[in-house]
């Protein structure tokens, strides 16, 4: 390989070589030149490098040494910012600075936008990229990723994007049942985190319950987006035809004190859970259910543009409770103009 390498410098400019061992680039060093930028790649800790005979943890200490034959280092992203065993961003650690400290560039590698990332990114690669660009007090000086125009695109268009003086102009964000990519749709810290991630509008995906209380919920079936069949309201299933040929247990099968119960928790929807796909595992079953009043209240207080609300399967097909329904839906939507008189209202 070295003979192969050094062939190849005579003849063509290389602008990088890359290897994991220490004594390989040394050897060629002087055939490569100023042009030519010397990159000492770190596998996984436990393993040695069979030229000095030091494992990779050892040498990532000493990246003074490093630097007498190297003019970088490329690292697996974990040497940078950690990941827990479920699968959740540590803090991240020194090693960028440390590089740059001694005199090297340092590259992070491993990017692929196919693989399982930390559930903090929200499945989003773009924010992987950027956290390693902009984020934390410090910045690698490149990538190593099977998707460059990925890489290509957060670098060139959302690094440093608010810093721009550029009109990027003003889009409306509306929330998707709150932020409920990170928590359990329309639950109160979902509503929290999709103000907090920037949302303009903030949607409520009305729902009735047996004693006619209007709640935010994304589906009226409670088998979809809560632990129902765990607690001791399992035993209420129907089938509506109407709405589904299977059996399920619908909001208006439970009074609000029965969903507001302590044992009824919330569950974070996940739109792939057949290929074990799933969304922010920690926080599967937090937040709290949200009565419509309330969601008013808390839209209302809140720097938004406004709110919006969807209305699908809503209405029971039982005639009591589909009295109840308009009568709640027509005393709070004639008071919403004066509620929200600043702010938008979308139905």
């Amino acid at each position: 390989m070295r003979s192969y390498i050094v062939s190849i410098l005579k003849s063509v400019p290389v602008k990088y070589i890359s290897s994991p061992e220490l004594g390989f680039l040394k050897s060629i060093s002087k055939r490569a030149g100023r042009r030519t930028k010397l990159v000492f790649r770190f596998p996984d800790n436990f393993l040695s490098d069979p030229s000095t005979n030091q494992t990779y943890s050892s040498l990532s200490k000493n990246l003074t040494f490093i630097k007498t034959i190297a003019s970088g280092i490329m690292v697996p992203k974990i040497y940078i910012w950690p990941v827990t065993n479920d699968n959740y961003l540590q803090p991240p650690t020194s090693f960028v600075q440390d590089a740059h400290s001694a005199g090297l560039e340092i590259y992070a590698s491993d990017f692929a936008n196919d693989r399982i990332i930390p559930y903090n990114y929200s499945y989003d690669p773009l924010q992987e990229y950027l956290s390693f660009i902009s984020d934390g007090g410090f910045s690698v000086d490149g990538v190593l990723t099977d998707y460059p125009i990925t890489a290509s695109e957060a670098i060139g268009c959302f690094a440093d994007l608010n810093a721009s003086k550029a009109d990027h102009g003003k889009p409306l964000i509306i929330s998707h049942n709150g932020a409920s990519g990170d928590y359990p749709d329309c639950t109160d810290l979902a509503y929290q985190n999709a103000i907090k991630d920037g949302a303009d509008v903030i949607d409520c995906a009305l729902q009735v319950t047996k004693d006619g209380v209007l709640i935010c919920m994304s589906s009226i079936n409670l088998l979809d987006t809560t632990n129902v069949q765990m607690t001791p309201f399992s035993s209420r299933t129907s089938v509506v035809p109407e709405i589904r040929d299977t059996p399920g247990i619908f909001t208006f099968n439970l009074t609000w004190n029965d969903i507001s119960d302590s044992s009824l928790k919330p569950k974070i929807s996940s739109p792939l859970s057949t290929y074990y796909l799933v969304r922010n595992p920690r926080y599967t079953n937090t937040g709290k259910f949200v009565k419509f009043s309330d969601f008013l209240e808390y839209g209302k207080d809140q720097d938004l543009s406004g709110i919006m609300i969807t209305i699908e399967v809503i209405l029971p097909l039982e005639v009591t409770s589909t009295l109840i329904s308009s009568v709640m839906l027509t005393s709070q939507f004639t008071n919403l103009t004066l509620f929200y008189s600043k702010k938008r209202v979308l139905v």
